[in-house]
């Protein structure tokens, strides 16, 4: 099928954009030439990918290749957290040769024009699209964000086509840009009392589980749901399945402007219940023997909010000298704790602070047999990544879990 092609496209692809801005073009054009799509869609900002651990010596080579023939970004472009922790990978193990490829990535990311936020959670620290926008992102859990909370519109992106996106602002108009593709088939009905922090986490891995790729409309969410809240429970949708959009009936604004369902009866329709979620949570506990070794939260990354609530839990409290706590976190929400004089307490207290890193896609040195962590996607993710058992509970009992 022949793609409808304007005036700016054509430029690019004749090259008078520059070689990297024609390569990326050819490769939405096909792209979508495949898929049978007849047009692109301009879109407005983009969340890549930059992490060593998924992009290995290939995406680095491509990256180096774009930055050489001189591209640059014509969209405001993020990225994932990086495979280390550029502050403290020695402390961590991480050994120097694979620190020196992410940090040739950082260097090529840059070079093509990408803001280094190194956060998968843009939208709290400047790439904030509007209801309705185009973007084009790649982190699942901020496509979900994306999608849902904001309204903006994006599929879930592969980390190679994103970068395309940014060179060029242009994508194949199919998925999710498209109305009829936004429109819920799955009701489910939360009937569980009053909920938790970890309860958001743990409705998401029940909603990624039920609905996969399909899109689903929660009634019973309060509207006193915090945008963390959220947060986690797309995350964990979205590692539990592949969950890019969800709608909350009465929060979320496509669900408060229209009927998600477009008129139509829901295909499925399931009631979550106190038991259900109870049930769930237990599935992602691996080992309930082992003593805990290391705590690891922030998945999506953690918000100032999130820092100020567990630097309460630590105050005027020690962790155990064999135990370990890693917050994972933005360099801006690091700084801001640090003015705010939370850093000190968690310090002293034995927390380590992890800007800009994620423990999804980074190695694990140290020989922890057993971590416990809040967050669903972590608990979905962590047990087969580095081979280690895992608990899964609420914050409160994770910071239990290290202090004296």
């Amino acid at each position: 099928m022949k793609i409808k092609l304007g005036s700016y496209e054509e430029d690019i692809l004749r090259g008078k954009k520059g070689e990297a801005a024609k390569l990326a073009l050819e490769i939405v054009v096909k792209l979508a030439e495949a898929f049978g799509v007849e047009e692109l869609v301009e879109i407005s900002s983009v969340q890549a990918m930059a992490h060593y651990g998924s992009l290995h010596d290939a995406g680095l080579e491509l990256m180096e290749k774009l930055a050489g023939l001189g591209g640059k970004c014509c969209v405001p472009t993020t990225q994932d957290p990086a495979s280390i922790s550029f502050k403290c990978w020695e402390r961590l193990g991480i050994p120097k040769e694979y620190a020196e490829k992410q940090m040739e990535l950082a260097r090529a990311i840059q070079e093509l024009g990408e803001l280094p936020t190194w956060s998968c959670t843009p939208y709290y620290i400047g790439n904030i699209p509007r209801f309705g926008q185009n973007i084009a992102w790649a982190e699942s859990s901020a496509v979900s964000f994306a999608n849902s909370v904001i309204g903006a519109r994006t599929n879930r992106t592969p980390a190679g086509l994103a970068i395309c996106a940014a060179l060029t602002a242009r994508m194949p108009k199919a998925g999710l840009y498209l109305d009829e593709n936004r429109v819920a088939t799955v009701k489910l009905v939360i009937d569980a009392g009053n909920l938790s922090d970890l309860d958001y986490n743990t409705i998401g891995i029940i909603l990624g589980k039920i609905a996969g790729t399909r899109i689903s409309a929660l009634f019973g969410i309060p509207s006193n749901v915090t945008n963390d809240n959220l947060k986690y429970l797309g995350a964990s949708a979205a590692s539990s399945g592949s969950v890019a959009l969800y709608h909350v009936i009465g929060v979320t604004p496509e669900a408060m402007m229209k009927d998600p369902f477009a008129g139509k009866a829901p295909e499925e329709e399931i009631i979550i219940t106190r038991r259900y979620i109870l049930e769930a949570e237990k599935s992602l506990t691996t080992s309930h023997a082992g003593e805990v070794d290391l705590v690891v939260v922030g998945c999506p990354h953690y918000s100032i909010n999130e820092i100020v609530s567990v630097t309460k839990l630590f105050k005027g409290k020690k962790m155990k000298k064999s135990k370990e706590f890693w917050i994972y976190t933005t360099l801006e929400a690091e700084n801001l704790a640090k003015r705010m004089g939370l850093l000190n307490i968690l310090e002293d207290a034995g927390v380590k602070i992890l800007a800009q890193n994620c423990l999804v896609i980074s190695p694990l040195f140290g020989g922890y047999k057993t971590l416990m962590t809040d967050s669903g996607k972590f608990a979905s993710y962590l047990p087969s990544e580095h081979g280690i058992e895992l608990i899964y509970g609420s914050t409160v009992d994770c910071v239990k879990a290290v202090i004296t």
